[in-house]
C-alpha cells in the first residue's frame, strides 16, 4: 500500500501531480537530514507525526516505484 497524504493525495508528491519523481526523492532525503523546513513539502509526513524518517522515505519510494493509483490509500 501506499498511503496518501492529505495535502497532495500522495505521500511523497510534493507538487500534486499525482506522482512522486526523483527530485521529489531527494527533497524527502533533505527533509529528513534537517536540511528543509516540512512545510515545503508536507506530503513527505506519510504517518502524520510531523517529521520525516526512513519509514516515510520508503513509503515514497515505494509510491514513486509503483504509482499513487486508487485503492492505494492508508
Amino acid at each position: 500500500l501506499y498511503p496518501r497524504s492529505a495535502a497532495s493525495g500522495c505521500a511523497g508528491d510534493c507538487d500534486g501531480n499525482g506522482a512522486v519523481t526523483v527530485d521529489e526523492l531527494i527533497a524527502g532525503v533533505n527533509l529528513a537530514l534537517g536540511a528543509a523546513e516540512l512545510a515545503s513539502c508536507p506530503a513527505f509526513d506519510a504517518d502524520g507525526d510531523g517529521a520525516v524518517r526512513v519509514d516515510d522515505l520508503i513509503v515514497a519510494i515505494n509510491a514513486a516505484l509503483g504509482g499513487c493509483g486508487e485503492g492505494t490509500e492508508r
